[in-house]
């Protein structure tokens, strides 16, 4: 219900993380840096938050990109249900593949410029 006029209706925002061009850009960069990439899922909602799940060296990991939060992580399964954290970074600039590339293989790739945990 509303009072005096009828809200408009916001056009849906597109996140680029929803694109199959964005998909197969990260998970060639995780594919690049050795890993096993199982799966990528986008999230449907307001931020464009989304993670890939693969096998590296023998070990469960993901990466996750939290929108709301601006901050890529890099977590590795534990033996039970939870997920340890590696590390994280922020995606410098305005996040796009080109960006998501560079700052996974930074995590990845043992690079200075993530956060260890």
């Amino acid at each position: 219900m509303w009072i005096g006029r009828r809200p408009a209706a916001l056009a849906p925002v597109e996140h680029a993380s929803a694109t199959e061009g964005f998909a197969d850009a990260v998970t060639g960069a995780c594919a690049g840096c050795g890993c096993d990439v199982e799966d990528y899922i986008a999230a449907a909602g307001a931020y464009g938050s989304w993670l890939i799940r693969f096998d590296r060296d023998g070990q469960r990991q993901r990466l996750i990109w939290n929108g709301k939060d601006g901050r890529l992580v890099l977590e590795q399964a534990t033996t039970g249900p939870e997920w340890q954290e590696l590390a994280r970074s922020p995606v410098s600039g305005t996040p796009s593949a080109d960006s998501f590339v560079a700052t996974i293989r930074g995590l990845l790739g043992g690079r200075d410029d993530a956060t260890q945990a």
